[in-house]
């Protein structure tokens, strides 16, 4: 049997007996969020050219948005991490799926060769990259060291699959919420919009709800670091998520989310 066929059979089977977001979840609203600020510990992430981390970056972001996030309404945030310490990429979404939660948000700061990129990006689950800076992204997230030393890279194909055909019903919202993080980022942040895309994160494949990843900036280009450094730019971006949040929140609960363009429903199936 073609390793395919055994798992595309293996997921059909199992498909029945997973539970998935359904709609009843969807009656309660939103009340609990968990918040992801990317890396930690060892894994550093990205670092800028003075020398910046993504961690502190991702984890100062995540402090500040779960405290406006609790001050002005009544929704419960958890983050995955704290401090500064590792947490296994596939133990994140386990986490957010523990707890219920209603939303996982995943935040980093981008990178590439080229100094001068820029710009922000969002990012929902696919299992084939949108395009080739996406998949590179993904790469590079999904390179990170289990805690018990295990390499994350193509080992769960399975897995994978199973995730995406678990969670299709959960795509569409994803995206939406990808697409409302983008258009309050456009409002506030003087950089390139670089528009929602789909890739095979290790970190949102175990989501069973509304799940996105979110590149802030390029923490390569010497002038995004530089704006990483300063508090007032690191709180703009947070309440750019805050209010996107909210306006997202209001499309869920008030059960009026749109489809997704015809181009994403086809990268979806």
């Amino acid at each position: 049997m073609s390793r395919l066929r055994f798992v595309l059979i293996a997921a059909l089977f199992l498909v029945i007996s997973v539970p998935v977001y359904s709609s009843e979840k969807d009656n309660r609203g939103i009340s609990l969020i968990v918040i992801d600020p990317g890396h930690g510990g060892f894994d550093s992430g990205a670092k800028g050219p003075t020398g910046l981390e993504e961690k502190d970056v991702a984890l100062a972001v995540a402090k500040r948005l779960k405290e406006l996030i609790e001050k002005g309404t009544n929704i419960k945030v958890i983050l995955t991490r704290d401090g500064d310490y590792f947490v296994p990429l596939d133990e994140r979404t386990l986490f957010a799926k523990n707890n219920n939660a209603d939303l996982f948000i995943s935040i980093h700061a981008n990178a590439a060769r080229r100094n001068a990129a820029d710009g922000f990006e969002t990012y929902f689950l696919g299992l084939e990259a949108s395009d080739d800076d996406a998949r590179a992204v993904a790469m590079y997230e999904n390179s990170v060291r289990n805690m018990g030393g295990k390499d994350l890279r193509e080992s769960d194909d399975l897995r994978f699959i199973l995730s995406d055909m678990l969670n299709t019903a959960t795509l569409n919202e994803s995206s939406i919420l990808a697409e409302a993080i983008q258009k309050g980022f456009e409002r506030v942040m003087k950089i390139e919009n670089r528009g929602v895309k789909q890739a095979p994160f290790i970190v949102l494949s175990g989501a069973t709800m509304p799940a996105v990843l979110t590149e802030i900036a390029f923490i390569s280009n010497p002038a995004q670091e530089k704006r990483l450094r300063d508090a007032s730019f690191l709180n703009k971006i947070s309440e750019s998520l805050y209010n996107s949040i909210l306006g997202y929140k209001k499309i869920y609960e008030g059960k009026t989310i749109p489809a997704a363009s015809d181009e994403r429903t086809e990268q979806k199936q």
